[in-house]
C-alpha cells in the first residue's frame, strides 16, 4: 500500500526554509560549475526547484514514493504525484531529442522564441511558435563528464544528512541531463527573447534545454491559468518568477496584461433571464504533493466546510443547480454535494457549457474559470474560509472585499447570506451587475 503522509503533520514553510538554507550554502559552488554558461542563474534556479521537489516527494511519500519517482520514466514531479496518488504510476516514454542540421539552420534566424503559454496574435506569431517548438525539441545534449562529477559530488554533500545512500544514488540517476550537459554552441551570440509560461521549464519536458544555449536568454513569463498571486505563499509561482526577467499576471500580480485564454462573448438581445442556471464550478483533485509547493491553494481545495456551506445554502430553498467538475481531474471532495439538474457535467470544457446569463459559484479562489466570468461579466459568487482570507495577498483581499460589498463574496460561516443574495437575483428578470463592480473589473483585469 502506498504511504502518503498526513499533511497535518507537515509545515511547508519549514520544509522550504530548510531546503533554501541548504541550497544557498552550495550556490557559490554551483555558480563556479556553471561559470561558462550564459544562462547559469536560470539553470541554478531550475536545479534549486528540482531538488526542492525531491525533498517534497520524500516528505509526502517517504522513501518508497521517492524511489518510485526515480524509477519512473515520468520526469515531471507534479505529474508523477497525480499518477502516484490517483492511479498506478504510468511509465512514460523518455524524451530523446537530437540535434540536426535543419535545427542549426533555423537557429541562424531566431531572435525570439515562443514556449507554451505565449500570447500568439496572428499568423506570424503562430508560425514562429511552431518553429520555436521544433527548434527546442532539436537542441542537442552532450554530457559533460566533468560537470556531472562535480554536480554528483555536491548532491552527495547536500543530501547525505537527509537521505539514505540508496536514495541519493537513485536521485543522481534521475537528475535531468540539462544539469550536466555541455553548453550548446550557436552561430550568433545576440540575446534571444523568450515568451511564454515558465511552468513549461518546470515540467522537465525539454523546454528547459534552452538555458544551455551560448546566447543570453531574456524571458518574459506569462500567467497561464488561474491562482497566481492570490495567496501569500506559492512556491511554484515563485520559481516561475525567478526564471522570468519580467513576469506578467492577469490582474493580481505586480505587472499585468489582460488574459487571452478566454474570448469575450456577445450577448443576445433575446435572453430570457428566467432561464438563469446555477452552476457550481468544482475545483480539481489535487495530490498531497501540491501541499508542499502551494499550501494555501491546497487547503482551499480540500476545505469541506466551504463546500458544505454552499450545499446547505442551495438546498434551503431546493434551488436547482448543476456541478461542473474538472474534466480531467474530478475531485471526490464533492461527491456528497454534487448534482446535475441541467444535465451538463461531463459534456465538455466548462466554459463551453456556461451561458452568459448563468450564475456561477466558486469555492476555489484560484479557479481559471473565474477569469472567464470576469471577461464576460457573468454573475458569480466566491465562497471562502476566513483562513483563506488571512492568507490572501493584498490585491486578492481587495478583490474579495469588493465582491463582498456587492453581496457576491461570502465567508463559509455566514449562514443564509449567499441564499438571500441569490434569491434577489433569480427573482429579478432585469437584474444586472452593479456598475461599481464592472468598473473594478475593467480597471484591474
Amino acid at each position: 500500500m502506498k504511504s502518503i503522509r498526513d499533511i497535518k503533520d507537515l509545515t511547508p514553510s519549514e520544509v522550504f526554509l530548510e531546503h533554501s538554507k541548504n541550497f544557498a550554502s552550495s550556490k557559490g559552488f554551483f555558480l563556479n560549475i556553471y561559470k561558462d554558461y550564459p544562462n547559469k542563474e536560470k539553470i541554478i534556479t531550475l536545479l534549486d526547484y528540482w531538488i526542492f521537489n525531491i525533498f517534497i516527494l520524500k516528505e509526502i511519500y517517504g522513501s518508497e514514493g521517492l524511489i518510485a519517482f526515480c524509477d519512473n520514466n515520468v520526469d515531471n514531479p507534479q505529474r508523477f504525484s497525480f499518477l502516484y496518488e490517483f492511479s498506478d504510476p504510468v511509465i512514460g516514454k523518455p524524451l530523446n531529442k537530437q540535434g540536426n542540421s535543419a535545427a542549426q539552420f533555423i537557429s541562424l534566424f531566431l531572435n525570439k522564441i515562443f514556449i507554451p503559454g505565449a500570447i500568439l496574435n496572428g499568423f506570424i506569431s503562430k508560425l514562429l511558435n511552431r518553429i520555436s517548438i521544433y527548434y527546442i525539441n532539436s537542441i542537442p545534449l552532450k554530457e559533460d563528464s566533468n560537470t556531472k562529477s562535480k554536480i554528483f559530488k555536491l548532491i552527495d554533500e547536500m543530501m547525505t544528512e537527509y537521505l539514505s545512500v540508496k536514495e541519493i544514488d537513485k536521485i543522481k540517476s534521475k537528475l535531468p541531463k540539462i544539469f550536466y550537459a555541455e553548453v550548446v554552441s550557436t552561430p550568433y551570440k545576440k540575446e534571444i527573447l523568450v515568451e511564454g509560461s515558465c511552468a513549461s521549464f518546470l515540467e522537465f519536458s525539454g523546454k528547459e534545454n534552452l538555458f544551455l544555449l551560448d546566447r543570453k536568454l531574456r524571458v518574459l513569463g506569462f500567467q497561464h491559468g488561474g491562482g497566481y498571486d492570490i495567496f501569500q505563499i506559492d512556491y511554484f509561482a515563485e520559481y516561475e518568477k525567478r526564471l522570468s526577467d519580467l513576469f506578467f499576471g492577469w490582474g493580481f500580480s505586480e505587472h499585468n496584461k489582460p488574459q487571452k485564454k478566454f474570448k469575450k462573448r456577445y450577448r443576445s438581445k433575446n435572453i430570457n433571464n428566467n432561464q438563469r442556471r446555477i452552476l457550481w464550478i468544482e475545483d480539481s483533485s489535487l495530490p498531497s504533493f501540491y501541499f508542499g509547493s502551494m499550501p494555501h491553494h491546497h487547503y482551499s481545495s480540500i476545505n469541506k466546510e466551504t463546500k458544505s456551506y454552499i450545499y446547505r445554502e442551495l438546498n434551503k430553498e431546493n434551488l436547482k443547480y448543476s456541478s461542473l467538475f474538472h474534466p480531467s481531474s474530478k475531485s471526490n471532495f464533492y461527491d456528497e454535494f454534487r448534482r446535475d439538474d441541467y444535465l451538463l457535467s461531463g459534456k465538455g470544457p466548462s466554459e463551453d457549457l456556461i451561458n452568459l446569463h448563468d450564475i456561477l459559484i466558486f469555492d476555489n479562489p484560484g479557479s481559471t474559470l473565474l477569469h472567464f466570468a470576469i471577461e464576460n461579466s457573468i454573475i458569480f459568487y466566491q465562497i471562502i474560509s476566513r483562513e483563506d482570507f488571512n492568507h490572501f495577498t493584498p490585491m486578492q483581499k481587495e478583490f474579495f472585499l469588493m465582491l463582498k460589498k456587492n453581496d457576491f463574496g461570502f465567508f463559509n460561516d455566514e449562514r443564509g447570506k449567499m441564499l438571500d443574495s441569490m434569491l434577489k437575483i433569480t427573482s429579478n428578470n432585469n437584474y444586472s451587475l452593479p456598475s461599481e463592480l464592472l468598473e473594478f473589473y475593467k480597471k484591474f483585469f
